[in-house]
């Protein structure tokens, strides 16, 4: 066990990965500033002139998208270095790709352009309950039942409405 950890330690990829996961954080720190003069900014000018400004509107979506690679990125869920390291995040293209994530089928392997290396498997797995043929549908689970006493029942009248 210790020989494993000591081979981790002594794999210079493990602390590459540190290194830019230091920087990515500084910079998730610097982007959050600046999407917080980006709200100021947006509330001002749509306090100023009644209506939102659509470029800041796209770059507070760029920015958001920035922000989901940083944060993927540095929580493990992405080995893909963020900008600098790749394109810039357009918000155009993270929601056309998740549309064509949307719309794939079972059999379809989708290929995500932000990382071209990556392939999604979309394969499902269908578990069938246990009695039952392939194709029937399964048996409805059972619920247990709550004994019930006769001062939970509320009185009835002869016709057999609640009084």
């Amino acid at each position: 066990m210790s020989d494993d950890i000591v081979e981790n330690l002594k794999q210079p990829s493990q602390w590459f990965r540190v290194a830019f996961m230091v920087v990515f954080a500084v910079v998730l720190y610097v982007v959050g500033l600046v999407l917080t003069l980006l709200t100021v900014a947006q509330i001002l000018f749509s306090l100023l002139t009644g209506s939102d400004n659509e470029n800041l509107r796209a770059l507070g979506k760029d920015l958001s998208t920035y922000v989901h690679q940083i944060l993927a990125f540095l929580t493990y869920n992405s080995d893909h270095k963020p900008f600098p390291f790749a394109t810039y995040p357009s918000a155009d293209e993270a929601a056309a790709t998740t549309e064509r994530r949307d719309a794939g089928s079972r059999d379809t392997e989708v290929q995500d352009d932000e990382y071209p290396d990556t392939e999604v498997d979309l394969d499902i797995e269908v578990n069938i309950a246990e009695g039952t043929e392939p194709g029937a549908a399964p048996k409805p689970a059972r619920t247990p039942r709550k004994s019930v006493s006769k001062k939970d029942v509320p009185p009835t009248s002869e016709d057999g409405e609640t009084i």
